[in-house]
């Protein structure tokens, strides 16, 4: 008798009595079962290692849960899980589930093989049923809106010396498809194998979630469907209003397809800590759950974001420092970890093109020096046209350097200006610079002296004859002030320059 009520409990749930595994459909934790089990979708809480693996994605910190019910006398239900996010790697969670019952009595009896009849009945004292899920499951984001998840679990029975066990893996996916709407898919034991005295096999289960989010999240309706081998269609609808920041009310309807359950529950939160509480009715009378969950450790977003941070700094700082493969390397790591940071995104765009030509300019001497320069120029996108100046003037210091010329016309043709050739000049960058300057004052073109004036000292900031010729554009232009500031330049360079000095005291 005793055992016949044991196995009604799940069929009054889900219509899955009599399958292997039938109590893993009970369900866990006190705030889904007040939602009728229409957490699918929701899946938010460490308990989403049991409803929805996928929704271990978005847990922001470490969470530990348990739930005791009381299912009637000397039969008790229990589940206890952990969450554990991570920056990078999704999150980890193991989960414990166990329906245990006491008290049974074992009865001997002999029959009379001609009649039938027993002749004799003893009590063989008592014996108990026990069954036990353990599941390790992860959770992990795969685009923006999408995560999946894994499940695999390890059932256990054992009754009255009798024993067996079976391994099942489960798989799902959640997606947010708007700012409120969530949709959930998943197979339940996809993949199963059992154990010990027993021929069962365990039901491939087919599920589908969803849930909705109104009034800036204060309300939240789930509603799932549910189709196991053998077995009717059946669904959950509930909700979850959080009345205050520290109350939630919570109902829910089970049906197998007919209506098998009502639920009704309360949450209770202070700071990291909840308490919630759950009453179902059913055929069998009312069963009460309760669950206590404590969310603990620093947010998984604020980890992130310092190693983020930190990631970007040691990606920057191998930059500046020239080298640029290990600068690449850093800010892949970095986009990893956030995939829409647009400033990481931009960067890396560039600097992958120069790892393509040059990975590395480290080192004090002039040519790495301005090959660093020219480099942090064109990653940076706001001067080209000093990224062109700095390694054409780099590549002056070493012609032969054909990677360098490489990166070199793939930036001027960017910029819109003329490509280098290969080979020796007649005169270096800063000569040809200084030659164009002098010609463009002969031809009256004064602007275009000093902005020829500026590409060298943008180089070489104390060439005194850069520095000379754009004060006597500026003069010419009849901008005296400027002129002056940059004569007097060229005296603190070389306090003995006559001839500057001459065109100072000459200027009122």
């Amino acid at each position: 008798m005793s055992a016949g009520i044991l196995f009604a409990l799940p069929a009054a749930r889900a219509d899955s009595g009599g399958q292997p595994g039938a109590f893993m459909q009970y369900g866990v934790g006190a705030r889904p079962l007040g939602m009728g089990g229409a957490f699918f979708a929701v899946a938010d809480d460490a308990t989403a290692a049991y409803w929805n693996p996928a929704g271990l994605a978005h847990l922001q910190r470490k969470e530990i849960t348990t739930m005791q019910a009381t299912l009637w006398e000397d039969t008790k239900f229990t589940y206890m899980g952990y969450a554990h996010p991570t920056s990078t790697k999704g999150t980890f969670a193991f989960g414990m589930t166990q329906l245990a019952s006491t008290g049974f009595k074992r009865v001997d009896a002999t029959f009379d093989p001609n009649t039938g009849e027993a002749t004799s009945i003893t009590e063989g004292g008592t014996f108990s049923d026990q069954q036990r899920a353990i599941a390790l499951s992860w959770g992990r984001v795969a685009t923006e809106n999408t995560s999946f998840g894994l499940s695999f679990k390890q059932v256990t029975r054992a009754l009255a010396g009798s024993s067996d066990s079976a391994l099942a893996l489960d798989i799902a996916a959640l997606r947010q498809m708007g700012g409120s709407y969530r949709l959930a898919l998943g197979l339940q034991n996809v993949f199963s194998k059992t154990t010990g005295d027993t021929d069962d096999t365990y039901p491939v289960i087919v599920k589908l979630g969803n849930s909705l989010s109104l009034f800036k999240e204060r309300l939240i309706l789930g509603f799932d469907l549910q189709k196991a081998q053998s077995s009717d269609l059946n669904w959950r609808f509930g909700g979850e209003y959080w009345a205050a920041r520290w109350f939630a009310f919570r109902f829910g309807l089970l049906a197998a397809p007919q209506i098998q359950e009502t639920d009704f529950g309360f949450g209770f939160r202070f700071r990291l800590l909840q308490f919630d509480l759950a009453q179902g009715i059913h055929a069998l009378g009312p069963s009460t759950r309760m669950s206590v969950t404590l969310r603990f450790g620093r947010s998984r977003d604020d980890r992130s974001e310092d190693q983020i941070r930190g990631l970007i700094q040691q990606g920057d700082e191998a930059f500046r420092e020239g080298d640029f493969q290990l600068a690449t390397l850093r800010l892949n790591q970095a986009l990893d970890a956030a995939p829409n940071n647009k400033h990481v995104k931009e960067m890396l765009a560039r600097l992958q093109t120069v790892v393509g030509f040059i990975q590395q300019a480290v080192g004090q001497e002039e040519f790495q020096t301005f090959v660093r320069k020219g480099v942090i120029s064109y990653v940076d996108g706001r001067d080209l046209r000093l990224a062109v100046n700095s390694l054409r003037y780099a590549y002056n210091k070493n012609p032969k350097d054909e990677k360098l010329l490489g990166l070199l016309n793939l930036v001027e043709k960017e910029s819109g200006k003329e490509i280098t050739r290969s080979g020796p000049d007649q005169f270096s960058f800063v000569d040809q610079k200084l030659y164009d300057a002098r010609q463009a004052i002969y031809d009256g073109k004064y602007d275009l002296a000093v902005r020829r004036a500026q590409d060298v000292l943008d180089l070489e900031s104390t060439n005194i004859t850069a520095l000379e010729v754009m004060g006597s554009a500026f003069y010419l232009m009849e901008e005296k002030e400027k002129a002056k500031t940059v004569w007097k330049h060229v005296l603190e360079i070389d306090p003995k320059n006559n001839v500057v000095g001459e065109f100072l005291r000459q200027i009122p």
